[in-house]
């Protein structure tokens, strides 16, 4: 299940910016690096797929790729391709661990949907103008809200929306604003995961967050998906777990020491 879930983050992170030109996606058997030609290390991503044969060299040449574009960048792995060889090249190269997230999935065959009031504020998004409000509400998760987000949708708004990349994404909408967001992500017709699931910090407390998860969960079984995956931080395992999620493995974010780096890989 480890694999599957990197696979997801794998595709979340390549898919679209593979399709987008100006933005460069490299892939080996052993790692894939996204470069979106914004700085911001959301969108730039390092990822290690097959920690036991990476070699100093493929490292040193994918940060290298950012460094010398002076581009943020953040580094993802999963545990089972972190040992003290691989732990010892990231600290070579001056990154250190900046988040850990746990790996979870669910079993939708023990889902039971659930139903909420809130959801007839709920909207997909379907046009270029729901995508930047949508992202609007999505950059707002930093202070100041990261303008790198709304930037990177609008470039990516073709392929964001085209149906044959199978994203859904929703917003909750309170009267004009929209204070909630989730995006549904597929890996294939089985298993799908889930990302930029936010409340803005004016509506919190209120319910949307649940109703956003309930809503994305049902949409999941309706649409015949066996697994959904997503990647917790601390705080939120508890919630999740509550839900029928369990812990897979952890998933390291590195990044450079000093360089303000943060929050990578929505």
């Amino acid at each position: 299940m480890t694999r599957t879930i990197a696979g997801n983050f794998h595709r979340h992170a390549c898919e679209i910016p593979a399709q987008i030109p100006g933005m460069q996606v490299m892939v080996t058997p052993n790692l894939a690096w996204v470069d979106s030609g914004l700085s911001c290390d959301t969108f730039n991503i390092i990822q290690i797929l097959n920690g036991r044969e990476l070699t100093r060299e493929e490292l040193q040449a994918a940060i290298d790729h950012f460094r010398k574009k002076d581009l943020a960048f953040c580094l993802w792995t999963d545990g089972s391709q972190l040992d003290d060889r691989v732990d010892k090249m990231l600290s070579d190269q001056g990154l250190s661990v900046q988040n850990t997230d746990w790996g979870m999935s669910m079993d939708l065959g023990l889902y039971q949907p659930v139903s909420n009031d809130l959801y007839q504020n709920i909207r997909r998004v379907e046009t270029h103008a729901d995508l930047l409000e949508w992202a609007f509400a999505v950059a707002a998760n930093w202070s100041p809200p990261d303008q790198n987000v709304i930037e990177f949708y609008r470039r990516a708004s073709a392929q964001v929306l085209d149906p044959q990349n199978g994203i859904q994404l929703f917003s909750f909408w309170d009267g004009n604003q929209v204070a909630g967001t989730v995006e549904m992500f597929p890996s294939d017709q089985e298993t799908i995961g889930l990302y930029s699931l936010a409340t803005l910090t004016a509506f919190r407390g209120k319910g949307i967050g649940s109703a956003m998860m309930a809503f994305a969960l049902n949409q999941a079984k309706a649409s015949g998906y066996r697994t959904v995956v997503l990647q917790a931080s601390e705080d939120g395992i508890g919630i999740y777990r509550k839900l029928g999620f369990r812990e897979v493995a952890p998933f390291y974010e590195y990044a450079l020491a000093f360089g303000g780096l943060a929050f990578g890989g929505l």
